[in-house]
């Protein structure tokens, strides 16, 4: 057993702070690491430099601890160990509680930390001094926006001046989950860390002008400033600049240096010198500093953050516009991967399914690491309860629930058996599938899937409400739609695995004829939102092409059709309705479909919005990053599919393209060029593999492991 130390005086539902500091002798460095945990939050110092981050975020069923290789910050002597542990209220209905909703915690505060440095072990005892913060205060700022990630922060006098005493006992942390999940009869139950460690990177900021400090891009880090002087300090957080027209603040480039610099903000009051370090992230690309007083900057830089992977920088997609937009989406995804998939790192920091479902698809297409797509997987799985839904955020300290979004974790769970053919992963979760269906099952009005009592969200269309809904009464037809997709998804997996099928099929075909009968309207030549047939969305007519209502010529004249319609998708859907241009034959298209995304890098866009606008919310919302599949699975042309590697490029409006991407397998290398009718590619495999070629006049080859390259019709394997 290990054990919980505490304060003596610790008071419960306190948002706090507190540092714990312990020295130790090292006279040999040998490889050393420790294993930490801390309700609810923790830093890791050693010897001043920031080594870990976490503990890693859960459920309030499944705790994890973190195991942090630390020799790289030893030196022979003393070493200074010091945790900053964040206490959080646990009062569900007090404004106090709303600190950052992702962070599920207990109330109280308690360290346990134990391992080695060098030949000493490491373990928490009464021999830890710990302090309370009390020159700091966690301030929320208002926002016209719905924004719960804040941990906004107030210093005043007494700020990183600790007073210590030793530390207090608050009982046993007993090991642990084993490799296979079983735990033994413990107070906390807690498990390894599943996922690396974030990534720290000290950065300075491009430039400094007017006070202004300019990033370059929107990043995810935490701000440090080294003050000295008698006053204070206003540091103002922005993803982009905006300007002020009839007291409404609009975005139009957002690097314009005649812009505002608004939103959430810090106060450092100072009176002689201070060191300033965010104990919660920020994001940003401008920071604002507003002296009061004689304070001085002596200087300022971020210590940059987010989950470790590893992009390829080897594309090029044949135009400048094209280049630039892969790169800022590539940076909207970076920046909503932490320690769970987020749907905006400044606003929520919450991993939502539909969000997380086309982060996973992004993730795929660019690196081989599946580690964060599972955690996510396990994550939704750990809010089922049984009967019901997954939630439609987590984890998060406040339930909320979209019925649609559990179809997105069918589907998420469909995308990962189809890739990496993994059984005992599958088998784990098909339950929490199964049990989705019948709550689907139990609300059907004849076999359409009647309006919920839930949150009943869609996209943030013009002509749904302000809550992202249909405005029709009565069944609602895209959520009818969907529940066929995830049917045949799921008879899939059943049938990968081995299992008897549910009745799945049947039923799939029973909800197609009822769509059919009830809310295809003949004078408009579309699908209804509902059967009342008084309201037409785009998104209806897209997912009756993706679950097969409507094929060939159909399919094509539905989806012309749509682009007519005032509900039409946001980039919140634009994968699914490529995906259904794709299946109709009208991928030439795409163009015209993502022609708001192709400005965004002529507005000084860093980052994907969350949507096209100038009243736009997020900056970085990675479902919009949806070029990073479409560049690397048909422009590009790879996909993977049951073990088997699918190259086939997509060549209409380019001459030329080239970049790695991700396979279960390893890291695919595509080039191509094309002059006047001639076309070349050549491939680069992983060893002791082939993969199924496609040339763009329907000629197949099989392509083997080296460099293999085809034009025309003549394809050879180089030495």
């Amino acid at each position: 057993m290990y054990n919980l130390i505490t304060h003596k005086d610790v008071k419960q539902n306190e948002n706090t702070l507190y540092y714990f500091r312990k020295t130790y002798t090292v006279n040999e460095i040998t490889e050393s690491k420790i294993n930490i945990f801390a309700d609810s939050r923790y830093k890791l110092y050693i010897n001043g430099k920031l080594a870990a981050i976490g503990p890693l975020r859960a459920s309030s069923e499944v705790k994890f601890f973190d195991t942090v290789d630390i020799t790289k910050y030893l030196k022979k002597g003393e070493n200074v160990f010091e945790v900053a542990v964040l206490q959080l209220a646990s009062k569900p209905y007090s404004e106090e509680y709303r600190f950052l909703e992702a962070i599920l915690r207990s109330g109280g505060m308690s360290l346990a930390v134990w391992g080695n440095a060098g030949d000493n072990e490491v373990i928490t005892d009464d021999e830890w001094l710990v302090a309370k913060e009390t020159g700091l205060e966690f301030i929320r700022v208002p926002s016209e926006f719905f924004a719960v990630a804040s941990l906004n922060e107030k210093v005043t006098e007494g700020y990183r001046k600790p007073v210590y005493e030793k530390a207090a006992y608050a009982g046993n942390l007993y090991s642990l989950c084993d490799e296979t999940g079983h735990c033994a009869q413990i107070v906390h139950p807690v498990r390894r860390r599943t996922i690396p460690m974030m990534f720290f990177d000290e950065k300075e900021f491009a430039t400094v002008k007017n006070g202004i400090y300019d990033a370059g891009q929107v990043t995810c880090g935490y701000v440090r400033f080294k003050l000295s002087g008698k006053g204070s300090i206003k540091l103002t957080y922005a993803e982009s600049m905006v300007v002020c027209e009839n007291g409404k603040y609009v975005k139009r480039r957002r690097d314009d240096e005649n812009g505002i610099v608004t939103g959430d903000y810090d106060i450092i009051n100072v009176d002689g010198e201070c060191d300033f370090e965010t104990f919660w992230m920020r994001t940003f690309r401008y920071i604002k500093a507003e002296i009061t007083g004689n304070v001085e900057v002596i200087y300022a830089d971020y210590i940059e953050t987010g989950y470790p992977i590893s992009i390829p920088n080897d594309y090029d997609f044949g135009n400048e516009t094209d280049n630039k937009l892969f790169e800022i989406s590539a940076n909207t995804l970076k920046r909503c991967m932490h320690e769970t998939y987020c749907d905006c790192p400044y606003y929520e920091q919450l991993q939502y399914t539909m969000d997380t479902h086309l982060q996973i698809l992004f993730t795929y297409q660019l690196s081989t690491d599946k580690r964060l797509a599972e955690k996510a997987i396990d994550d939704f799985a750990q809010s089922y309860r049984p009967g019901g839904l997954t939630q439609s955020r987590f984890p998060t300290n406040k339930a909320q629930y979209i019925p649609g979004f559990s179809l997105f974790y069918i589907f998420m769970m469909y995308e990962h058996s189809k890739r990496f053919s993994d059984k005992a992963f599958t088998r784990r979760y098909i339950h929490i599938a199964d049990g989705i269906i019948d709550w689907f099952f139990g609300r059907l009005d004849g076999y359409l899937v009647k309006r919920s009592n839930l949150w009943d969200f869609i996209d943030w269309s013009e002509g749904y409400n302000k809550s992202g809904m249909s405005t029709a009464e009565g069944p609602i037809t895209v959520y009818s739609l969907m529940l066929i997709k995830a049917l045949e998804n799921l008879c899939e997996m059943h049938e990968f695995l081995g299992n008897t099928l549910p009745d799945y099929k049947a039923v799939a075909e029973k909800i197609r004829k009822d769509i059919k009968s009830r809310c295809y309207d003949e004078n408009s030549g579309l699908y209804a939102s509902s059967p009342e047939k008084d309201q037409f969305a785009q998104h209806t007519q897209i997912w009756a092409v993706l679950c097969g209502l409507e094929e060939g010529e159909n399919a094509k004249r539905l989806l012309e059709k749509s682009f007519g319609l005032k509900c039409k998708v946001t980039y919140a859907n634009m994968y699914y309705l490529l995906r259904a241009m794709e299946l109709a034959g009208m991928y030439d298209k795409t163009d015209e479909a993502i022609a708001d995304l192709k400005k965004l890098p002529e507005l000084g866009c860093t980052t994907v919005p969350e949507w096209y606008g100038e009243d736009v919310r997020s900056e970085c919302h990675a479902w919009s990053a949806v070029v990073l599949y479409e560049y690397t699975a048909r422009v590009l042309g790879v996909t993977y599919r049951d073990g088997t590697i699918y190259i086939k490029p997509y060549i209409k409006g380019r001459n030329c393209a080239r970049g790695s991407v991700a396979t279960p397998q390893g890291m695919v290398f595509v080039e191509w060029k094309t002059k006047g009718s001639d076309f070349n590619v050549q491939i680069k495999l992983p060893e002791n593999l082939t993969a199924e070629l496609t040339m763009p006049n329907g000629e197949t080859h099989t392509a083997v492991s080296g460099r293999y390259s085809c034009e025309n019709n003549f394809c050879i394997l180089e030495t």
